[in-house]
């Protein structure tokens, strides 16, 4: 993308007032989980005596604390710290691997392109926390390293299609024709003419795609088959909270809250690049 691309698409996110909003209160969710370590009042994992199991939110515990007396704002900011990372680096496997797969099907075509998409059809048919309960179920309960390979394994199909789809109109432009004619090399081609033209669509897909990966992991964490108690999540600390909703309500709303936020600001944010990098999106 040129500078003034570049300068344009800014210009028009920073138009958005529902995506800048939706950026600065992501980028506030990952200072406080960077400084997590010295926001939090206790030890996440630590039992605080008797008298305070189900402690309601005070002063020195703001969000209150959990059935065995864990506070719950300590375990919540190390919860959104790990959601947060484990999304990340889900999200960045499947956009490799989606990509690649995407070029590789659309740049060659033919009957290879047709047998990579019906594969992908076939993921694609099976309705995702279904398969991500399937495959989890067998290593339950499962490592942080093993539950960000069976999230970005399984999100990478949608991206794809999508890289796909670009690419197929891409390798018939003059540019493409152009290089092909001077002699150039398919794998140079790619890398110069169809890599850079795909990636705007990548990105905001997969910004959008952290929102889907981070509900995916707190369902399975609430599931039990993702991060497992004492560790915190954001799913699991829901988990312990909704047996005592009814007389201990804090501690499945705030970490809720968490979730809902920044779900929620990853999708506006998502939205809102969508309409910057393309401004076509807006007229529709």
């Amino acid at each position: 993308m040129r500078a003034s691309s570049r300068r344009a698409a800014a210009a028009r996110y920073a138009a958005n007032p529902s995506a800048v909003i939706a950026l600065f209160a992501l980028l506030v969710m990952y200072v406080i989980a960077a400084l997590a370590p010295w926001l939090a009042t206790h030890d996440p994992i630590a039992l605080l005596p008797q008298s305070f199991v189900n402690h309601p939110p005070s002063r020195d515990l703001l969000f209150g604390t959990d059935y065995v007396g864990r506070d719950v704002f300590s375990r919540v900011l190390y919860g959104t710290r790990l959601s947060l990372a484990i999304a990340l680096l889900a999200t960045v496997i499947s956009v490799i691997l989606g990509t690649a797969y995407g070029l590789v099907a659309g740049f060659v075509g033919g009957a290879l392109d047709t047998m990579m998409m019906r594969l992908v059809d076939a993921f694609l048919a099976i309705p995702k926390i279904v398969l991500l309960i399937a495959i989890g179920a067998l290593w339950a309960p499962l490592s942080v390293t093993s539950l960000v390979l069976i999230l970005g394994l399984t999100a990478w199909f949608g991206t794809s299609r999508l890289v796909r789809a670009e690419v197929l109109s891409l390798r018939e432009r003059d540019m493409v024709v152009a290089a092909r004619a001077l002699g150039a090399r398919d794998l140079a081609i790619v890398r110069r003419h169809v890599l850079p033209n795909v990636l705007s669509p990548v990105i905001v897909s997969a910004t959008l795609g952290v929102a889907g990966v981070i509900i995916n992991e707190a369902t399975l964490s609430f599931l039990g088959i993702g991060i497992s108690d004492p560790a915190p999540s954001l799913g699991n600390i829901i988990h312990d909270g909704s047996a005592f909703i009814a007389t201990a309500w804090w501690v499945a709303l705030f970490p809720g809250l968490a979730l809902v936020i920044t779900a929620m600001a990853y999708n506006l944010a998502g939205d809102g690049l969508r309409d910057a990098l393309d401004p076509r999106q807006v007229d529709r």
